[in-house]
């Protein structure tokens, strides 16, 4: 017989569980495999902080973000692609990823959309002044914000002393 908590008929229990691997990126997503109910309580807790440098070592999870994006958008940032060489295409988010955010940091989401850049054109050594990148900084804040993020931790830098927390 399987065990009630396996099947998702405990889902407060398994929140909780769950919520104790929030700063283990890799065990988490292992849960959100396990099953479908484990993964409706994961993938939310997996999304919060996606952009900490410590928790997301690559930024694979940038594409997402632009898929659900609408069609205006999305045709903003092949362009903006397409002159660098680069061609994306978009998929169907499983998920309203932007809406599960809950800690921002502007500097963060820059460096991982840069990266992310870095990564898709191939160079080695990341560069961090490409200009050419605005709207594809620009517009996963237009993502968060119609998605209703509600955000608990908000960062201009990383610096402590500009960090806005909930209360």
């Amino acid at each position: 017989m399987t065990s009630k908590v396996l099947m998702g008929n405990m889902p407060e229990l398994m929140e909780k569980i769950l919520n104790n691997l929030k700063h283990e990126f890799y065990s988490l997503y292992s849960c959100a495999l396990v099953n479908r109910h484990w993964c409706k309580i994961s993938i939310p807790i997996l999304w919060q902080d996606l952009f900490s440098l410590s928790v997301n070592p690559k930024p694979l999870f940038i594409p997402i973000y632009f898929s659900s994006l609408g069609e205006d958008e999305k045709f903003i940032i092949k362009e903006c692609l397409k002159e660098e060489g680069l061609n994306i295409e978009f998929s169907i988010p499983l998920f309203d990823y932007a809406r599960f955010l809950k800690v921002l940091y502007i500097c963060r989401l820059e460096i991982q959309i840069k990266k992310w850049i870095n990564l898709k054109l191939g160079q080695q050594k990341p560069v961090y002044n490409i200009t050419w990148t605005s709207p594809l900084i620009t517009l996963p804040y237009k993502l968060f914000i119609e998605s209703g993020a509600t955000l608990h931790e908000f960062g201009l830098s990383y610096y402590e002393s500009l960090k806005f927390q909930s209360e």
